[in-house]
């Protein structure tokens, strides 16, 4: 991502209405005082890798960990890598908070991960990790499915922001 959408994008008003516009069509539940920079080593993968953005939404009631991470070429293992950062982070978390173990009726908080393609041609890679490996009959309903939340700027689709800035930017 380059430096000026990272910052723009980095913005709390902008960063939640992306995360609007893929989940209540551009209705601002999600707010920005409730976002917090979170350092985003705690999404790094096996390589090394961070993720663009990532804040922490803390409402009172709710702690989440919300992550944007631009993509400017068709990465067709891109559904597992979000998998693992999500994982990552996941595991992570546990080690800084619990050290060992997860006390017995403690919740996570809910990791969310959104790719902002701004690649030229159309996504073709899988958007769902069952479209990535070979799932054999009989296995289908063991399978741990994951999918990809993608939001593909370079398609006629018309993402609803709620924010005049963020839908020019898209």
């Amino acid at each position: 991502m380059d430096i000026e959408s990272k910052k723009f994008l980095g913005q709390p008003k902008n960063f939640v209405s992306i995360f609007n516009a893929l989940l209540f069509d551009g209705q601002p539940v999600l707010k920005p005082e409730y976002l917090k920079d979170e350092n985003s080593e705690l999404v790094m993968n096996v390589s090394s890798k961070h993720v663009d953005i990532i804040k922490r939404y803390e409402d009172g009631t709710y702690l989440d960990l919300f992550v944007i991470e631009s993509q400017s070429y068709i990465d067709q293992s891109m559904v597992a890598r979000v998998m693992e950062y999500e994982s990552v982070a996941r595991m992570r978390y546990i080690r800084q908070c619990f050290k060992k173990h997860v006390p017995m009726h403690t919740r996570l908080p809910m990791i969310l991960t959104v790719v902002l393609y701004v690649g030229e041609s159309k996504w073709n890679a899988a958007k769902r990790l069952s479209e990535l490996e070979i799932i054999h009959p009989g296995f289908e309903d063991m399978f741990n499915e994951f999918k990809l939340n993608l939001i593909e700027l370079n398609t006629n689709h018309k993402y609803s922001t709620g924010e005049k800035t963020t839908q020019d930017f898209f």
